[in-house]
């Protein structure tokens, strides 16, 4: 009996979210791209991208998934099957503006399971220990109750097929 011991920790400061392994989160590179120059698309947003041809120059609409945004710029998908990459030029709807895409930023997050294959959500840390990250839950692009979430972040790639 005198050998055992108990490790607790006195918590005097109440935060509210959900709670979520260490080993579940993981940083990801975004393109950022100024908010007006998305194009609403009824269900499916995206932006307008220049194409050169031998006809001339065009702009060709390119759905887009949006991972976060703020009040100046939209974070978009930078991998090897995005639709727009380093250097293409998108152009702003009703104007002859154009925008470079290069500018990046990373958020970090976790991947989502629940349809069955990886999906990046960016997380909102609030409160941290060794083994848990208490984040904010319900956020615009975040995580909500009852998400599933792959918790070895490492394991994994964004759109890879999770057998359940």
């Amino acid at each position: 009996v005198s050998e055992r011991f108990v490790t607790f920790e006195v918590d005097s400061e109440r935060v509210e979210g959900l709670k979520i392994p260490v080993s579940a989160v993981t940083d990801k590179m975004f393109y950022l791209v100024p908010v007006s120059y998305l194009v609403p698309g009824g269900s499916t947003t995206g932006f307008l991208k220049e194409v050169y041809s031998a006809e001339g120059t065009t702009a060709e609409f390119v759905p887009a998934t949006i991972y976060y945004s703020t009040d100046t710029d939209y974070y978009i998908d930078m991998g090897d099957q995005a639709p727009l990459k380093s250097g293409d030029y998108i152009v702003k709807p009703d104007s002859s503006e154009r925008y470079q895409i290069g500018r990046t930023d990373s958020l970090k997050g976790v991947y989502n399971i629940n349809k069955g294959y990886a999906v990046f959500k960016q997380i909102e840390i609030l409160k941290s220990n060794d083994e848990y990250y208490t984040i904010r839950k319900g956020m615009d692009y975040g995580l909500y109750v009852y998400d599933h979430i792959v918790l070895n972040a490492e394991t994994v790639y964004e759109g890879e097929l999770i057998y359940q």
